[in-house]
């Protein structure tokens, strides 16, 4: 089995990244890790090119923020066809050591899998009602839900040759891949109930990793000021919604195949239905208002 591929998208919040890259790079499990920047504006990059790590294949710093989407289909575009492809946001602190090996373990053993996600158990008991049951075997097993997180994720190759990308025409990442997965394939999605995560959203900068290197004190700011100063993902996902609808309805018509092609992807474009100018007006959202 090849390696697989992780994405580690970062965007501010410098303490926060250096916590959770060096929770994910703790473990003796082997991978070929990307790190894509969206254009930081704080200490985020800096730290990043301090990083050493041989499992590390590319550090890659976008000169403008286009949105997640953006960075998540470049690392995907550079996928072997045969790899397993994780991907891990910087708001997330994974605890369990043997992570990569627990995924890969869980999607071989259970075939129906297309997407696993990591959770914990606040996530189980606020956000997936009734909780189904544990389907397990040994070591690994599985709760099947519809709607799994995007925050971590592990992907089977044989599905993304189904997928394609993320959809850079609608931008909306997870709970369009579950739709196309459990509405347009044999594959189902779900977490994992053995690979445990920390969703942290703020540390305090006594906490911080990288406090001696931090070059926005002297402004009296901190870096996840500037992350609330220009996050505005909610307000895309609202501005959106009318593609997201349009594009559902090409689907269920059948005037598409649920692959997603990528500008990242020339081929890609040329072999499949892709509505560039919606692509380049979402990418124009994060330019806007983003950077």
């Amino acid at each position: 089995m090849k390696l697989p591929l992780i994405c580690f998208i970062t965007w501010n919040r410098a303490g926060l990244t250096a916590l959770n890259l060096r929770a994910l790079l703790d473990t003796n499990d082997d991978f070929e890790l990307y790190i894509i920047d969206n254009n930081s504006q704080d200490d985020t990059w800096q730290f990043i090119q301090s990083v050493k790590d041989e499992r590390i294949k590319c550090k890659k710093r976008f000169d403008i923020n286009r949105g997640e989407v953006y960075a998540i289909n470049y690392a995907l575009s550079k996928r072997n066809k045969e790899q397993y492809f994780i991907l891990v946001e910087n708001d997330i602190r994974i605890k369990t050591k043997d992570w990569v090996t627990k995924f890969l373990d869980t999607m071989e053993t259970f075939p129906e899998l297309g997407l696993l996600g990591a959770t914990n158990q606040v996530i189980l008991e606020y956000e997936v009602k009734p909780l189904p049951e544990l389907i397990s075997k040994g070591e690994v097993g599985y709760y099947g839900v519809y709607q799994v997180r995007g925050c971590c994720n592990c992907f089977r190759p044989e599905l993304l040759d189904q997928l394609g990308y993320f959809n850079e025409e609608t931008g909306w990442a997870d709970r369009d891949n579950c739709f196309r997965i459990n509405k347009f394939t044999n594959y189902v999605t779900g977490y994992s109930s053995c690979i445990e995560i920390e969703l942290t959203k703020s540390i305090l900068c006594n906490q911080c990793l990288i406090k001696d290197q931090c070059s926005l004190l002297k402004d009296a700011t901190t870096c996840f000021e500037v992350y609330k100063k220009n996050d505005q993902y909610p307000q895309f996902t609202a501005a959106m919604s009318d593609k997201h609808a349009a594009y559902t309805h090409e689907l269920l018509e059948g005037k598409r195949s649920i692959y997603c092609a990528s500008i990242h992807d020339p081929e890609s474009i040329k072999n499949h239905v892709y509505h560039k100018e919606w692509a380049l007006d979402n990418f124009q959202f994060f330019i806007d208002k983003a950077n």
